[in-house]
């Protein structure tokens, strides 16, 4: 039972009013997920996932969407909103992190199985922003699916030819889907595979993860986007990050998008082990810290020569790891 005090909390700037819990009033402790989080404030969903919007204790590390944590919810004698505070945060199975230029490394979502990273052809399909994500996900220890959203604005040509560049994914174990949120061609399979799993959408704005959000949860209706016509990139809609239930043990993440993912914050072995097929050609290299760009007797650069590396998958990886070293040295 939570302990009884009767001071009260109170957050002044959310909504810009003042807002109280009094402690006096506390019930049971009960498990939750954070759904979304404000401030100093989170949207936490209970075992019937009904929301409770409650204020975070001071000592708790820094909370996000899809953190598993125990609160206590205020009883209710009025009918109003119901709130409550957030007591303890649980053991997390995984955590999404990326650099930020103001605040160092930033947490992103907790407890996710996957990555699912959404393309489409509107912005250009490119190599070096995919392999980008993939070492991000890898150094979180994340799987990756790739979807293609938009298919259908597609010619019969550029739809060969990106499934010829998609080729390249699949044969390395990449779990990838062809979609049109809007028409919903595709997204059933995508659906059924993630039954009893928690992913988290993540892709550029304008790429359509708002399009797929409403189709699969139309009570929602996510504003969406248009690509600009002056940049060509898409323009930013969501704005704090969501937790959805799919089913009763699937759950989608939508965050807000992202232009590319830094990487400035791995060292040059985690962006080795994002290349997948180079991580694991790098075993049979004669020096251990070989770099693969131009060591005698690498492994790498003689597959690469023999075919058996793509062109954009070697040139990225040597883009990411020289920028690495032209950095720190």
């Amino acid at each position: 039972m939570a302990r009884r005090q009767s001071k009260h909390i109170t957050d002044k700037q959310h909504n810009k009013k003042k807002v109280s819990i009094d402690e006096s009033s506390l019930l049971a402790p009960e498990q939750g997920v954070v759904v979304s989080r404000f401030g100093q404030q989170v949207d936490i969903a209970d075992s019937n996932f009904e929301i409770i919007r409650c204020f975070i204790r001071k000592s708790l590390d820094i909370l996000v969407v899809g953190d598993q944590v125990i609160f206590c919810r205020q009883a209710n004698t009025d009918g109003g909103e119901e709130k409550g505070v957030v007591n303890e945060l649980l053991e997390r199975n995984s955590l999404l992190k990326r650099p930020t230029p103001h605040y160092g490394i930033k947490p992103v979502v907790a407890n996710v199985d996957f990555v699912a990273l959404v393309l489409a052809p509107e912005l250009g399909f490119s190599e070096m922003m995919l392999d980008r994500y993939l070492v991000a996900a890898k150094a979180s220890d994340l799987p990756v699916w790739i979807i293609f959203n938009k298919w259908d604005l597609l010619s019969d040509t550029e739809q060969e030819v990106i499934n010829q560049r998609l080729e390249t994914y699949r044969q390395l174990g990449y779990s990838t889907y062809i979609i049109s949120a809007k028409q919903g061609d595709g997204v059933d399979k995508f659906v059924a595979d993630i039954d009893g799993q928690s992913l988290l959408l993540a892709g550029q704005s304008g790429v359509g993860k708002s399009t797929l959000i409403n189709r699969l949860f139309p009570e929602h209706q996510v504003a969406t986007s248009e690509i600009s016509e002056t940049s060509g990139l898409g323009t930013h809609t969501t704005t704090a990050s969501r937790l959805y239930r799919l089913a009763k043990n699937s759950y989608i993440v939508d965050s807000p998008g992202v232009r590319e993912f830094g990487l400035w914050h791995l060292d040059s072995n985690s962006i080795q082990q994002g290349f997948v097929e180079i991580a694991h050609l790098a075993q049979e290299c004669k020096f251990r810290d070989c770099k693969h760009l131009n060591e005698p007797k690498c492994a790498v650069l003689a597959a690469y020569k023999a075919g058996e590396i793509a062109d954009s998958r070697i040139q990225n990886y040597h883009y990411l790891i020289q920028n690495f070293e032209a950095v720190n040295g």
